[in-house]
């Protein structure tokens, strides 16, 4: 390859937005097909939820990719779509959470060639372009005339969107030998999320993603041993210690101090990460709230699992959250973030612990109204009740909890807690 040829390129994550559409190409004999056939010079969607993760729909299922190791060869296409008038905030939140929703779904290569016909009735299996149209539709924003069947083509030249300039830049012979040669990470959650849903679909072949699995776990108790056996042999309760070693210097201010990485990537890491909270979508909050309300209503062991896997996950992003905060504060490169705490049993407090803990602020909101006073224990609902600050974690939910003395004693023996 001379120097004046092309060569291969990379998305440049930082000019990328979470609900941002790409669009790609290979020099693959499919891909050359599906170009010829719909007149594009692209063959493939994706829909961006964080600054360097898309979610598409291959033979693999759909599934998260890290826009970071997606290397276009030379010659080929990639372009990156953008709303013309932006997503509020809640199109956005519907877009994304639509997309990581349908992750597990089979892909349907039969209804993928369809896409440029008419006069057929979609299934649940999924393709890329119907990914990405379904997730805007659900949002009330219809890219192409028929979001069941559309090809990428049609995603390019909606007039509902913008190209994004200067995305793409040439790789040098190190940095392509990178990203070719290092490991995929988030390819260990596609083989286990996979692995869970091939156990589950020996049981019903109508179950495609995971929720899936919770709906029809509701109407079959006799499933559940089945199902936390797939869940444990998939490994899908063990990822986060790989991801928790793999990169342990971004949960503490310390280590990240200490890392061996340019002070400009911990830059980017720590912002490109409180840039995604604040589009208030920590999925590991609300998902721990939705299988305590399945565990409270249709008690499963599967369920009572997930449970505690979303705690953990909760509060493992909650202490990133904390050190990329903290590393930025220490560089002046943010105003300090002062974190007031919550009084118990204020409106405030209510709406943090429904959006943690449903079932729990259920509870202490029943308490409350038969005891007459919001001045009594959160738990017991006895008085006399002190109000104390949770120590010992990260804070997930409103941290700060009312007791009386006994449950004090009681609570107090699970982790430290404090008066405030």
């Amino acid at each position: 390859m001379t120097e004046s040829e092309p060569r291969p390129r990379a998305f440049v994550p930082q000019l990328i937005q979470p609900g941002d559409i790409v669009l790609t190409t290979t020099p693959g004999r499919m891909s050359r097909k599906i170009r010829a056939f719909t007149g594009a010079n692209i063959s493939h969607a994706m829909v961006c939820v964080t600054k360097s993760s898309v979610i598409d729909s291959t033979g693999d299922g759909v599934h998260a990719r890290n826009l970071e190791r997606i290397v276009l060869e030379a010659g080929c296409a990639g372009h990156v779509l953008r709303p013309l008038t932006p997503l509020t905030a809640d199109q956005l939140r519907t877009v994304i959470s639509w997309a990581r929703a349908a992750v597990g779904t089979r892909y349907t290569m039969l209804e993928a060639g369809k896409s440029v016909l008419a006069g057929f009735v979609a299934g649940r299996r999924q393709f890329c372009s119907r990914l990405v149209a379904q997730a805007y539709r659900e949002a009330d924003v219809h890219l192409v005339s028929d979001a069941d069947f559309c090809h990428p083509g049609e995603l390019l030249r909606s007039p509902l969107l913008v190209e994004v300039p200067d995305v793409l830049r040439e790789l040098t012979a190190e940095q392509e030998a990178y990203r070719r040669e290092a490991m995929d990470h988030v390819e260990a959650m596609r083989e286990s999320t996979n692995a869970l849903l091939r156990c589950a679909r020996e049981m019903s072949s109508s179950i495609e993603s995971l929720n899936d699995i919770d709906a029809y776990l509701i109407e079959h108790l006799e499933s559940d041993d089945h199902l936390v056996e797939a869940l444990k042999s998939s490994r899908y309760l063990e990822l986060w210690r790989d991801e928790f070693e793999r990169n342990a210097w971004q949960y503490n201010v310390a280590l990240m101090e200490g890392h061996d990485g340019s002070t400009e990537r911990k830059r980017r890491y720590c912002e490109e990460l409180l840039e995604d909270e604040k589009l208030g979508q920590n999925r590991f909050v609300q998902n721990h709230a939705g299988y305590v309300t399945l565990n409270a209503t249709h008690p499963r062991q599967y369920f009572a699992l997930k449970v505690d896997l979303y705690d953990l996950l909760a509060s493992l992003h909650a202490r990133r959250v904390k050190a990329a905060t903290e590393w930025l504060e220490r560089r002046e490169l943010i105003e300090p973030v002062v974190q007031e705490l919550l009084r118990p049993h204020t409106p405030e407090w209510f709406e943090s612990l429904r959006a943690w803990n449903p079932m729990h602020a259920a509870q202490a909101e029943a308490s409350i109204q038969v005891a007459g006073s919001a001045d009594v224990c959160t738990v017991c609902a006895d008085d006399p009740a002190l109000d104390y600050e949770l120590v010992s974690i990260v804070r997930v939910g409103p941290g700060t909890i009312r007791l009386c003395d006994f449950c004090f004693k009681r609570r107090s023996a699970d982790g430290p807690m404090r008066p405030f």
